[in-house]
């Protein structure tokens, strides 16, 4: 049984002020042919498929163009959970239509695997979506403390028979070892301080375990417990990084590969003085500007999208720059409002006010006085 391992698709998410829907899109299409030829059986999507608890219409289209075309063109399985991003409530609507078509969305908890079968026997499926601690304590065991005592309450009448495999959405660690640099510092955590990490040595019963939350594809302490991390990029600290999604192919002896998914638009960090780094080559690609200037330059962003039209953000290596800048005197009790607007106006772009736009606030102001 070969099986494709997603997570974290966050459809419907920004960076800066562009929505990636296109991007996004882009990548899925890429899937596609990926799930064609590879003939992929199930598709597991491991939590957080929107970006939001409530999705933007582009991003329930683009989902629901995906899985259309997963289910009723290629005729596949997918299993899929809420992550902490989801709404559960929202994704659990209409469970019973969509299991009838081979699509089976787990935004409640259901102790009852969903059980598939190839020419070596069944596969069990166990699905458990993101529960908050608190909500744990309503609904599962009042004594639940953290997220490790949740798994433990939720595994504990597994009888592993047969293969196995698990879909959550947790921080899982190894607690014996544990390292917090390891949690990818992008993610809003789901408590603070690393306390929503769960001992992933509760997971090594299971042949394979598809987890999502983390956005750096990696295993944690067996190869076969495993992030597939985002198909795309989401952070400028991913820029160096290739995304991939992971195929699991599920025989006698578990095959794990990674295959990568190439970006419409990449993401890139460009640092150098302002003036260089417009000689260089334009780019649609989405960039985080780091200037080495010893001085604020005016309007840096404005000029720099003319060349690079997807800049997202300037920052400034050295920071004491700020402290360098002009300041701002205006004698504002001996002057009239365009007086003191022309004056600021050449303080911030560092050139006279044009007379045409003089003459039209004074116009403006003419009205004003008027009304």
């Amino acid at each position: 049984m070969k099986l494709l391992h997603l997570s974290d698709l966050h459809l419907g998410k920004n960076i800066g002020s562009y929505s990636l829907i296109e991007e996004q899109k882009y990548a899925l299409d890429k899937i596609l042919e990926i799930i064609k030829d590879e003939d992929i059986d199930v598709v597991m999507i491991a939590g957080d498929i929107f970006d939001t608890n409530i999705a933007s219409s582009e991003a329930l289209e683009l989902y629901s163009y995906f899985i259309e075309k997963v289910v009723f063109s290629f005729n596949k399985k997918v299993l899929a959970i809420s992550g902490n991003h989801d709404s559960s409530k929202r994704l659990d609507i209409n469970r019973k239509f969509y299991r009838s078509q081979n699509y089976y969305m787990v935004g409640k908890y259901d102790p009852n695997p969903i059980t598939f079968y190839d020419f070596l026997g069944p596969v069990n499926f166990y699905l458990i979506p993101f529960i908050s601690i608190n909500k744990a304590k309503t609904e599962i065991d009042s004594n639940i403390e953290n997220f490790t005592d949740i798994y433990k309450k939720l595994l504990e009448n597994i009888k592993y028979k047969d293969r196995n495999v698990l879909i959550t959405h947790a921080y899982a660690s190894d607690l014996s070892n544990f390292d917090e640099k390891e949690y990818n510092l992008d993610q809003k955590p789901l408590n603070i301080g690393g306390s929503d990490a769960m001992d992933v040595n509760l997971f090594m019963n299971f042949d394979y375990v598809a987890l999502g939350h983390l956005h750096r594809a990696h295993y944690v302490k067996d190869p076969k417990i495993r992030y597939s991390g985002t198909f795309m990029k989401y952070s400028f600290d991913e820029a160096n990084l290739k995304k991939t999604v992971t195929l699991v192919d599920l025989k006698k002896d578990i095959n794990i590969k990674k295959l990568e998914i190439s970006p419409l638009r990449d993401f890139e960090v460009r640092e150098g003085k302002f003036f260089d780094l417009l000689k260089q080559k334009s780019s649609e690609n989405y960039i985080k500007f780091v200037l080495e200037d010893d001085f604020t330059i005016e309007n840096a962003m404005a000029k720099l999208k003319e060349k690079f039209p997807k800049a997202v953000s300037i920052t400034y290596a050295n920071r004491s720059v700020f402290n360098k800048s002009k300041s701002l005197d205006i004698d504002i009790e001996n002057k009239d409002i365009i007086e003191i607007f022309s004056e600021f106006y050449k303080y911030k772009m560092d050139e006279e006010i044009k007379d045409d736009d003089l003459v039209l606030l004074k116009r403006i102001e003419q009205c004003d006085q008027k009304n």
